[in-house]
């Protein structure tokens, strides 16, 4: 952070960022939702993407390269438009082509939100989870629902 926050300010730009390490999740929802655009163009490798999932989660459509993960993610949420890698005018282009098209921008969050808790929810896990068991010929047993009030300690 350091060496960013150095660079920055070597380029008079340190006034125009905004650093939120460590955010809790009420927090965290607070600043996804005032975004317009979510973009974190990782030239590495990631797996998973989740703050993709967490943005597009709260509405936000995404702006990624078509790298690692982020094809798939955005390919089954339908949450945001990919961009070459590593090129940081077709990033560009993207995010100013969904500046300028506030409908287009609202139907990719809208999307994603829905596609984020139809296919990545808790629950829609765990259904997929039983259907590999189901399908691998691995006996699945109903377990008993419990309650949350249950697992809070506090309710005790």
């Amino acid at each position: 952070m350091d060496s960013l926050r150095e660079r920055l300010r070597k380029q008079n730009l340190l006034a125009d960022v905004e650093f939120h390490p460590n955010l809790d999740r009420a927090a965290k929802l607070d600043f996804l939702r005032q975004l317009s655009i979510f973009s974190v163009p990782a030239l590495y490798g990631e797996a998973f993407g989740l703050y993709v999932i967490e943005a597009m989660a709260a509405g936000v459509p995404v702006v990624q390269p078509r790298t690692a993960a982020f094809p798939e993610l955005v390919n089954a949420t339908g949450g945001g438009i990919l961009c070459a890698p590593g090129n940081s005018e077709a990033l560009a282009d993207a995010i100013e082509g969904l500046l300028l098209a506030p409908e287009r921008r609202a139907a990719l969050g809208r999307a994603g939100a829905l596609a984020i808790f139809e296919k990545f929810s808790a629950e829609a896990m765990a259904r997929g989870c039983l259907r590999v068991f189901e399908e691998a010929g691995v006996p699945v047993r109903a377990t008993p629902k419990v309650s949350s009030a249950k697992l809070n300690p506090q309710t005790r």
